[in-house]
Parts: structure tokens; sequence; C-alpha cells
């Protein structure tokens, strides 16, 4: 099982620190050129960042990706959803203080994406 590497780590650690500073919740927009983030707090080990769009109405996710925060602080993706593909993928179970993976190779896609994705985030709407 693959964890984040350290800048994305800080990345989520940020993001983490808004939705906490905000009720578990927060809505990233700090420039209006790219779709805002929504960041949610699960439970004490989960997160959710997800861009959201809209199709005919409907709440479409672009990506969301769920996040287990182990004892030691890293952080391992286990879930991808995107509406427009019609593609989720599960790939693992938080029991307990653990994650179960039910799929070594797409977890470690997932973290490859991951980390794409945070660094983009970090590009798009961070300003430091």
């Amino acid at each position: 099982m693959r964890k984040i590497n350290l800048a994305s780590k800080l990345i989520l650690l940020k993001l983490w620190g808004l939705a906490e500073e905000n009720g578990g919740h927060y809505k990233l927009n700090n420039n209006e050129t790219y779709i805002p983030l929504s960041i949610e707090i699960l439970e004490k080990d989960i997160i959710s960042i997800c861009h959201y769009g809209e199709q005919n109405g409907d709440l479409m996710r672009d990506p969301e990706m769920l996040f287990w925060k182990d004892k030691n602080g890293d952080y391992f993706p286990y879930y991808f959803r995107n509406d427009y593909i019609g593609h989720e993928e599960i790939i693992g179970e938080p029991i307990g203080r653990i994650l179960k993976i039910t799929n070594a190779k797409k977890q470690r896609y997932q973290v490859e994406f991951a980390e794409m994705w945070l660094k983009n985030i970090k590009h798009q709407q961070f300003n430091d």
C-alpha cells in the first residue's frame, strides 16, 4: 500500500486544516478561473476532496477522491469517482484503524493521480 508523497501530504494537510477550521467542510475558490474545490472531513481519519460541475441541473463529481489518514499522519487514497465518464473505483475499506486495500495496482494509480491533482490544486487555488 502506497501513501502520497510529502509534497502532496502538505497540500492535503492544508486542505484538512481549512475544513477543520470551518466545521468540517470548506469550499476553496481562490481563483474563479478554476472549478471550486469542496473539502469535507467525513470521519476523524477520512477526507473527501471534490470538484463539482453541473450537467442538466445535477451536480457531477469531476473527480472526487477519498483519503484515509493513518496514525502517523500519512494519507492513502482509496476511492475515486468521476461522474462525467461514469467511473467509480473503490479499492479499499477503512476498518477501525487500518485500511484494507483490495487492489494494490489500482491503489498505486490512485496515488499517482492524487499527487498530480494535488499539485494542480496548489497551483490553481493557493497564492503561495
